[in-house]
């Protein structure tokens, strides 16, 4: 369905001759992204609507993206599968956020587990590519200068969120690195 979509887009521009034949490919391509992102976006949205947690959704939402971005890990083989498993990992780590939030020494035992566990990862095997978009030799030392990067960037927020009280934030925070850490490790751990 998205690929049909995608595809009779890239036509209409094709017939108004805003894009060449050649670029096609390209255009397709970008619309399926752009679709399945914003499909992402709107099941993240229902999710944290539906758990009482739209701060925690967007946080989620921001760490998860901007580090499977760059890091890499397991993908789903379809678009079902994939919007299927993102709308399980995020009422999971949504959920596990909320049933913390009372345990401030489980989430800095976690944090610690989360933050080591990420970075031994990023360290070993970011940027883990995807059968799907090969990554050229400098996109490889771009992907893993920004996974590491990123790692530190939201390693200094989930500790500002500490230290301001934003316990839940930082609870939100922790499961989304140790499941970007699954996903790695499923996709790459069985290589080493």
């Amino acid at each position: 369905m998205i690929y049909a979509i995608s595809s009779y887009l890239t036509l209409l521009l094709l017939r108004e001759q805003i894009i060449l034949e050649e670029e096609r490919e390209v255009y397709t391509y970008g619309f399926e992204i752009t679709i399945a992102n914003g499909i992402n976006a709107l099941i993240i949205f229902c999710v944290g609507f539906a758990l009482h947690s739209i701060r925690d959704a967007i946080l989620f939402y921001m760490v998860f993206v901007s580090l499977r971005f760059f890091c890499g890990g397991y993908h789903a083989d379809s678009y079902i599968k994939c919007f299927f498993s993102f709308a399980i990992t995020s009422t999971v780590c949504l959920i596990t956020a909320k049933c913390l939030f009372c345990q401030p020494k489980i989430i800095a035992i976690l944090f610690l587990i989360g933050i080591l566990s990420l970075g031994w990862y990023i360290w070993k095997w970011a940027p883990i590519e995807n059968e799907n978009r090969p990554i050229t030799l400098e996109e490889r030392k771009l992907f893993r200068k920004r996974s590491i990067e990123l790692y530190y960037f939201w390693t200094i927020v989930g500790i500002i969120l500490w230290m301001a009280g934003q316990i839940k934030l930082t609870a939100t925070l922790i499961s989304t690195f140790i499941v970007v850490s699954i996903l790695m490790f499923y996709k790459e751990g069985g290589r080493t």
